[in-house]
């Protein structure tokens, strides 16, 4: 918010501040330095003898609010708020140029009016700046909500997890921004977050621009931030010739990597197709033993059928490419006559170690001699294979050869080793996503309960056959503990729930959620993927009447002055869909939604109302007059779309309830918009000839393949695309408002 002073008391205005009697320039230096500070103040004006006030709000959502209490405070009895409701005047030069602010202050005309003879209306003037500085005082020394107030570290790491299963961008990067201030987490722990959260997104772009990331590179890191980074590479370098089957485009790509992402070979069983092709190329590339290539095209036939074939042949054209012409060889010298030395075990196995085979290096350390050397190589390599056999067997051989004592009296690094390896193989559960779910039920898994995201990334996701069956059988006090600290657990399983079929899983969850009590933007935004993902699946009547009522509560835990467009966003969403047209749920569903943002009427803006009028007409239902009556009578809702106006528009989601939503609200509010909505797949010729023609083209990348925006930007050429990167349709209408 920011208000030229000089020019709000310059021409058009009578008061000068440093004119006025001392107590009034207190007051007004009061105001001016909160307008400053982003809070509500109050600016007086005179001119001919008259007296206006104008109240600055930071946003929109504020502006209704004051306007709503100035009706109390100030009211019919000294303003003409009861009819101009607080509008700038259009044909005062003065207010022509206040109306161009972003947030159009508030104005009113203090009455009566000062007659000769009449202390009336000094009266009314001494009241109203009273009211106003104790209404000021009030205002912006409010304490925090609930909402807005600290919070643990682990509340905004499972609000994290929530808002990556969701793909909601805005508010991942809020939480990672809240850790970043308050957690007590250094810089390397925050630069692995920050990865993790990328990956989680799918902005491979981001991963490599991370501005830590040099570092990441150049240290000891977990082994699930080595494979998010691997993702990134083979997303930038290798995805595309990979899925042509460009064998040769292939080399020269791994000829191009920069030196940086060499070490990224990790020795770790590959468990991805991105992972077996980087490791692959890498090792190619790096002239790499028989052995190695054999390990990993073995692991590459677990993965897909053909893959092994396809990486064979860009070895072969490796081999040739590289193979030169030579005289005939004479014959070998032998190795004790070279005069070269011979090299010992523990040298091949420190080679094996550099190279990458981790593995292969701590089984020939466990065959050889115990030293400090052999301690070294079998803590370093078991730390960063985390291999639950291989950690074992390398404590048993430190334990048997009664090593530990070398390793105390060695580098703090092999003790801090050595410490981890016995946390890791210490007894007890082995922690996974199955062990986690059965502590929610139990008093036996506070451990597993508190793990982070720098261990649970390690934890093979569940089978959909297996969660389903824990989520049918488990109680209302466990689901309520899943929706109270589950965010990380659904980041992890978030593809199950956008299967078809799955409308009865995400019915479950956000029973959870809503038996949690829980009120927080991760809950928000899991709350309607949720909703997104059970009406994609087409659920019967009594799984959707369910769902609402689950949805019921959620949004009364969760509703604010500061949370009542989400809440209308979730009754669009639920609405957009042949299922409401058909069920007396939905009809409910709209009463108890509306009757919770009842309190907060003045938070609701202009596409709000519109969007409850929109329902409404087509449920057949009248909607309530108390909540259009708030809408401000200078409010054009269509405003900000002005500009597109005989534009085409294409809104592109594979969750189409939003985008219905939104360009059925722009039909509305712009004459002669040709709008349309995509949930094409990528590739089709349907969506290159919507990306190629549309004037402006969004995308929610929320709920979209990372090829199909691929797909888009390419065909889009130069023109740009609109990227959404929260879920529901006031999102989609943020991001077009004012172009």
């Amino acid at each position: 918010m920011s208000v030229d002073f000089k020019e709000f008391f310059g021409p058009g205005n009578d008061i000068t501040p440093t004119r006025v009697e001392p107590n009034l320039q207190l007051i007004l230096e009061n105001f001016m330095a909160g307008i400053r500070q982003r809070q509500i103040g109050f600016l007086p004006r005179s001119s001919g003898g008259r007296l206006w006030w104008y109240g600055f709000a930071p946003t929109p959502r504020q502006r209704r609010e004051t306007l709503a209490i100035l009706d109390s405070w100030i009211g019919p009895t000294f303003s003409d708020l009861p009819r101009h409701r607080g509008a700038l005047n259009p044909a005062d030069p003065f207010d022509a140029a206040l109306a161009k602010a972003p947030v159009k202050p508030l104005r009113f005309e203090v009455l009566p009016r000062p007659t000769a003879g009449s202390k009336a209306g000094g009266h009314a003037r001494g009241q109203v700046r009273d009211a106003l500085l104790v209404l000021s005082r009030l205002l912006n020394g409010r304490p925090p909500s609930e909402f807005d107030a600290p919070r643990t570290t682990v509340e905004v790491l499972d609000d994290l997890g929530h808002a990556i299963a969701a793909r909601d961008r805005a508010v991942a990067l809020a939480c990672l921004r809240e850790l970043e201030a308050t957690a007590d987490l250094d810089q390397s722990n925050l630069a692995f977050l920050r990865l993790r959260l990328f990956a989680g997104l799918e902005d491979w772009k981001a991963v490599l621009g991370d501005r830590d990331l040099d570092h990441v590179l150049a240290m000891r890191r977990p082994l699930s931030v080595t494979q998010v980074i691997q993702q990134a590479v083979y997303a930038r370098w290798f995805a595309r010739h990979d899925a042509a089957g460009e064998e040769d485009e292939l080399l020269a790509a791994v000829a191009e990597l920069p030196a940086a992402f060499r070490p990224l070979f990790s020795g770790t069983p590959t468990t991805s197709r991105a992972q077996a092709v980087v490791e692959f190329l890498i090792a190619v590339d790096a002239n790499a033993d028989e052995g190695t290539l054999s390990r990993l095209l073995d692991e590459a036939g677990t993965i897909e059928p053909g893959l092994p074939a396809h990486l064979r042949n860009v070895l072969h054209l490796h081999r040739e490419q590289t193979l030169q012409p030579t005289a005939l060889p004479e014959p070998p010298v032998p190795l004790e006559q070279s005069g070269v030395p011979s090299e010992s075990p523990l040298e091949r196995a420190t080679g094996m170690m550099a190279r990458g085979e981790l593995q292969a290096a701590i089984d020939l350390v466990l065959t050889l001699e115990p030293g400090l050397h052999a301690a070294y190589l079998l803590l370093t390599c078991a730390r960063d294979l985390q291999s639950p056999q291989q950690a074992a067997l390398a404590l048993e051989y430190i334990s048997t050869h009664h090593l530990r004592g070398l390793i105390d009296g060695a580098g703090a690094r092999l003790r801090d080793d050595l410490s981890w390896l016995e946390q890791f193989t210490q007894d007890g559960p082995h922690l996974d996503w199955r062990t986690w779910l059965d502590a929610l039920d139990g008093d036996q898994g506070g451990a597993a309960l508190a793990t982070g995201p720098e261990v649970t990334d390690t934890w093979t996701s569940l089978s959909s056959g297996a969660l389903t069956v824990w989520l049918q059988d488990a109680s209302d006090e466990v689901l309520g503990k899943l929706g109270e600290i589950g965010g990380q657990f659904m980041a992890a399983h978030r593809d199950i729930f956008t299967e078809d079929g799955a409308a009865e899983l995400s019915e479950r969850v956000l029973a959870g959620l809503a038996l949690s009590g829980k009120n927080s933007a991760g809950v928000r935004v899991q709350t309607q993927a949720l909703l997104d993902y059970l009406l994609s699946a087409n659920p019967a009547s009594a799984v959707f009447a369910s769902a609402l009522e689950w949805i019921e509560l959620i949004v009364s835990a969760n509703i604010s002055a500061v949370t009542t467009t989400w809440a209308i966003d979730i009754l669009q969403t639920a609405t957009a869909t042949s299922a409401a047209a058909t069920s007396p749920a939905a009809a409910a569903f709209f009463y108890k939604i509306t009757n919770t943002v009842r309190p907060f009427k003045t938070a609701l803006d202009p596409t709000d109302l519109e969007a409850i009028k929109l329902v409404a007409g087509e449920l057949g239902l009248r909607a309530p007059e108390d909540l259009l009556a708030e809408s401000v009578q200078d409010a054009d809702p269509g405003a900000p779309y002005r500009h597109l106006q005989g534009s085409k528009v294409v809104l592109y989601s594979l969750t189409e309830s939003a985008t219905t939503r939104a360009a059925q609200v722009l039909r509305i509010l712009v004459p002669k918009i040709d709008v349309e909505t995509s949930a094409e797949h990528d590739g089709s010729s349907k969506l290159a000839a919507q990306a190629a023609n549309a004037d402006v083209f969004v995308v929610v990348t929320a709920s979209a393949k990372h090829a199909a925006t691929d797909f888009i930007t390419a065909k889009r050429g130069t023109r740009p695309v609109v990227l959404v990167n929260s879920r529901g349709s006031s999102a989609i209408l943020r991001e077009l408002a004012e172009g």
